[in-house]
């Protein structure tokens, strides 16, 4: 489930492997074998995301979200820019 997340939170933010490779320190090829599900997502891959993405990691973990702690999902972040550029 955590690739699957993984999968949702690059489409929804719209991050490139080459993206993630600078954020993380993680190889782009390795971002794009996840993406592309030839490659589970392993320890050193989510530590890196949760460094890079502080605000999804309670997500990308338990697939839930606790708003009030600043723990959101890539949707509700979508979601909340997109408000912004509506009202903005």
């Amino acid at each position: 489930m955590i690739r699957e997340r993984l999968i949702d939170f690059f489409n929804a933010q719209e991050v490139t492997s080459k993206d993630m490779e600078r954020l993380t320190g993680i190889d782009r090829d390795k971002w794009n074998a996840v993406r592309a599900r030839r490659r589970r997502v392993n320890e050193d891959d989510i530590e890196a995301f949760n460094e890079a993405f502080p605000q999804f990691a309670y997500w990308l973990t338990t697939g839930k979200t606790i708003p009030e702690a600043g723990q959101i999902s890539p949707e509700m972040e979508k979601a909340r820019k997109e408000n912004s550029l509506k009202t903005g």
